[in-house]
């Protein structure tokens, strides 16, 4: 395979873990690839897309461009249509946008041998990964209860997905004595917001007592690996899914995209965790 560059665009970006993932694919499959990071502001986007165009093979897109991307692409696939947002974006005769959020959140659960169809729901956060996730599970036949500080994010988003997907989906808020009761009716709660990431490891998104043993917790956060709202669903009996699981498959999806592959993702898996824990 002739040399190809791949990367990740966003701000701040130092920090990313892609290209440590992505250039053990290459090396452990002796693709002739490189993947990089670039740290772009809004104002940049507009000048680099026309570079990348002319010198890339594919990028990923993270905070704050998933939106804002798209008016430089052609086209844009099914789900990235339907979420109003791109994470992965493919050059060629036409550059495509792709949005693997919420496949990489289906095959996480997949990969913990959970059945998401029929399943209730509670997702907490209305953000950008909120998004992808509610679409995602929406078109998995479960019923969602969407909330987030900003009340009028969880209606809006809600609205959204019922009006394209005509879901069973409910706007609730962060009122504590609200969740408590949802949470006892629940079978899988998904933290969708960034609390409990480093460096703020001590925060959780929800009090440990509404923690029920049956419930399934993911943590889309994966740094930490196991965050406190994980830590303390564990203590409680809970089955726990790391934001690894999440992180790694959305990159797989990326790699199938790009170039027609089966990545490896036990060696992204394990890279990923390696990095973190030295971290």
């Amino acid at each position: 395979m002739c040399g190809k560059t791949f990367g990740v665009v966003g701000h701040p970006i130092k920090h990313s873990l892609s290209p440590r993932m992505h250039n053990a694919v290459f090396k452990k499959l002796k693709l002739d690839c490189e993947y990089k990071a670039f740290d772009l502001e809004a104002e940049e986007l507009e000048g680099k897309m026309r570079e990348f165009k002319r010198n890339m093979a594919g990028i990923n897109i993270t905070i704050p461009h998933k939106v804002s991307i798209i008016k430089y692409l052609d086209a844009l696939s099914e789900d990235a249509e339907l979420i109003g947002a791109v994470n992965t974006v493919k050059f060629g005769k036409k550059t495509v946008g792709y949005n693997t959020d919420g496949i990489g959140c289906v095959k996480a659960f997949e990969e913990e041998c959970v059945k998401l169809k029929g399943k209730r729901i509670l997702i907490l956060g209305a953000g950008g990964a909120a998004r992808a996730i509610g679409f995602q599970l929406a078109k998995e036949k479960t019923e969602m209860w969407i909330s987030d500080k900003i009340v009028q994010k969880s209606v809006d988003l809600v609205s959204e997905i019922k009006r394209k997907l005509n879901a069973k989906v409910h706007a609730t808020t962060l009122d504590e004595k609200m969740l408590t009761g949802l949470i006892e009716n629940m079978d899988v709660l998904i933290n969708a917001t960034p609390i409990g990431m480093t460096p703020n490891v001590d925060e959780t998104p929800i009090d440990t007592r509404m923690l029920k043993k049956r419930l399934v917790v993911m943590d889309i956060v994966y740094n930490p690996v196991e965050t406190k709202l994980l830590k303390d669903a564990r203590k409680k009996g809970c089955k726990t899914i790391s934001g690894v699981g999440m992180f790694v498959n959305q990159g797989a999806e990326s790699l199938r995209i790009w170039l027609g592959i089966e990545p490896p993702v036990d060696l992204m898996r394990k890279t990923v965790v390696e990095v973190l824990k030295k971290r």
